[in-house]
């Protein structure tokens, strides 16, 4: 019975989608990136008001009010994400192929040193309130916790599952999202262990992972086009909403906005109107491929990035999202704000 109301409360919260009215967003720039013609997460500083871009072997780094290309990190093996401590006057860049992580400076964007992570290393968060760095490692199904003072990894700890994408509290926690394993576990970051295990019920394939810290409320983009609100306390599930096909990446907003970007070319908005109540407002049309994003928190500007797409072929699975091609040198972010 319990999980029949629980169903029957996930499919009344995404039937408001339908009656939803979203905010609008506009195309405002459009910054050519050009080769490698792969990339993945996007990290946007807003200390610095600077857009980070993972792109394969170097990271992008795009002033955020401008768009103008202020530099880049050469160098990266395999680039996947970028953290940022600016206090430090350092950045983060994970090397998927080697398995560690580069220190680069903030200032000159020089490579200044390494730190061993484990293997395929991939989303990285920096958690302001322990000073730790957390690496998320596909393949070693683990994640590295790194002291970011003393350049220094502390523990690899096992997860259990293939990680996806983090957030952190800020108060010590940081989640994960395990896609093989449809959970999304809770790390502590002073005790270096996993010191809760959750189900995401509904949610396949848990991808994009975005924290309302205030609220305390979790938001899980998954492969199935839903997104997953549960208690960041509890793990109890509180909403299922529809987003579109693909995502890879989810933000929030201060607003009370959660995002999923996604590989259909659209942009899924869900408003948090309370603790408890969650509906989903539509989509923004973006452009194929533009699955990973990142939010500047005090305007609303959103940043994703794409190529251009030279030709598509059928999707893997019934009812999936077409795979693109894309044409060679065309990749670009995509700067997109609130309509006034």
């Amino acid at each position: 019975m319990k999980r029949f109301l629980l169903a029957t409360a996930f499919f009344a919260a995404a039937a408001n989608a339908t009656a939803a009215t979203g905010p609008r967003y506009e195309l405002t720039k459009t910054v050519a990136l050009g080769t490698p013609d792969r990339w993945d997460f996007v990290h946007f500083d807003p200390v610095q008001d600077r857009v980070y871009i993972a792109h394969r072997t170097q990271i992008d780094v795009v002033d955020g009010k401008t768009g103008a290309i202020v530099g880049r990190v050469l160098g990266i093996a395999g680039a996947h994400d970028v953290a940022t401590v600016p206090n430090l006057g350092r950045g983060y860049a994970d090397n998927s192929d080697t398995g560690d992580v580069t220190i680069f400076d903030l200032r000159t964007l020089r490579p200044i040193g390494k730190i061993p992570a484990d293997a395929d290393s991939d989303a990285m968060i920096y958690d302001p309130a322990t000073g730790l760095l957390v690496v998320a490692n596909g393949d070693s199904h683990d994640a590295s916790i790194i002291d970011v003072r003393m350049s220094k990894r502390l523990a690899n700890v096992p997860l259990g599952g293939s990680p996806e994408m983090m957030a952190a509290d800020s108060r010590g926690k940081a989640y994960i999202n395990l896609a093989s394993a449809n959970q999304i576990v809770r790390l502590d970051l002073r005790s270096h262990t996993i010191d809760a295990r959750w189900p995401t019920p509904g949610c396949e394939s848990p991808h994009g992972l975005a924290i309302d810290a205030t609220s305390r409320r979790l938001f899980l983009s998954c492969a199935n086009d839903r997104m997953l609100v549960i208690d960041a306390t509890d793990g109890k599930p509180l909403a299922l909403l529809p987003i579109g096909s693909g995502t890879d990446g989810a933000a929030f907003d201060p607003r009370k906005r959660a995002f999923s970007s996604n590989r259909d070319g659209t942009l899924s908005i869900v408003a948090e109107r309370n603790g408890r109540s969650f509906v989903a407002l539509g989509k923004v049309t973006t452009a194929p491929g533009a699955r990973t994003m990142a939010i500047d928190p005090r305007s609303g500007r959103i940043f994703l990035v794409t190529a251009t797409v030279a030709g598509q072929r059928p999707a893997k699975a019934p009812g999936g999202t077409p795979e693109y091609d894309f044409a060679p040198g065309t990749v670009k972010l995509m700067v997109f704000d609130p309509a006034r």
